[in-house]
């Protein structure tokens, strides 16, 4: 837990710290105060969306004990685009591509790994390092109040292979107030399956020899959680956006069947802010 937090929390703070100062000179707090509202500013403008957010989540996953872990928020978006309903599971992007009501584009996630000191369950299987995820999103509208999006990464260092998901969203916009719920759906390649759900012939020997006897157990890709998540937040305005959340998540297949997991139930709950600014008309 230590490590994760420590770690999470300095990379923020320089993540942050970077966006900050080349952009001080410049921001414009974002307008308007309540969801819906046309943005005043043209369509060259451009706005930067950075935050952090505190979440309640399992030690690992298929953990049953629970530790706190920082997140980042951030988001590119034209003016046009202030208003576009953002979830807390999305991971962070930038949309390349938007009609107004399909978007695409490049989102990327940092997976903080795993401590074999997390649980007496991991005992022998080593650690699982920091992994870098980078893919595609895409979303559609059908109507106003509800979302469908999707996201497919590939992730490198920890672990090597695809992951992503699935999820839908009904959207319920009372002036500064806005409430969303829906279902999610996740898969994920072999790589990052037998990272995390399974265990190779050394490690079971180790495992064994240390007291933890755990058999060799090989995790096939596929889906391998479904649960919801539900958000309510809160527009300030002059840019300030706060919000509190909760999910729930059931393993699936070799995840659920995997002599690592110690619970099929996953639950997550948080706080976050954020903070959107003018950074000017696009350069690129």
């Amino acid at each position: 837990m230590s490590r994760s937090v420590c770690l999470s929390a300095a990379g923020l703070l320089l993540t942050f710290s970077a966006l900050a100062i080349p952009l001080a000179g410049r921001a414009v707090a974002a307008e308007p105060a309540a969801y819906g509202t046309p943005a005043p500013a043209t369509q060259e403008d451009w706005y930067m969306t950075i935050g952090v957010s505190g979440r309640v989540v399992p030690d690992y996953p298929g953990a049953d004990d629970y530790t706190i872990r920082p997140g980042a928020i951030f988001s590119i978006r034209k003016a046009s685009e202030l208003n576009v309903f953002r979830s807390v599971d999305d991971n962070p992007s930038i949309a390349l591509f938007d009609t107004g009501t399909f978007r695409a584009g490049a989102v990327g996630r940092l997976d903080w790994g795993r401590d074999q000191d997390d649980s007496d369950r991991l005992l022998g299987l080593g650690d699982v390092d920091y992994s870098l995820e980078l893919g595609g999103f895409a979303e559609w509208y059908p109507v106003d109040w509800l979302r469908f999006r999707g996201e497919l990464r590939y992730g490198f260092g920890g672990y090597d292979g695809i992951v992503g998901g699935l999820g839908a969203d009904a959207i319920w916009t009372a002036g500064q107030w806005r409430f969303a719920a829906g279902p999610r759906l996740s898969f994920a390649g072999s790589g990052y399956m037998n990272a995390y759900f399974g265990v190779t012939p050394e490690q079971s020997a180790l495992a064994t020899a240390l007291g933890n006897p755990l058999p060799v157990y090989a995790a096939g890709g596929g889906f391998n959680l479904v649960g919801a998540t539900a958000q309510l937040t809160y527009n300030f305005g002059n840019g300030f956006e706060t919000g509190v959340f909760g999910s729930y998540g059931y393993l699936l297949g070799d995840a659920s069947a995997s002599p690592v997991t110690a619970d099929d139930n996953q639950f997550m709950a948080g706080l976050s802010m954020s903070y959107t600014f003018n950074i000017g008309k696009a350069w690129w």
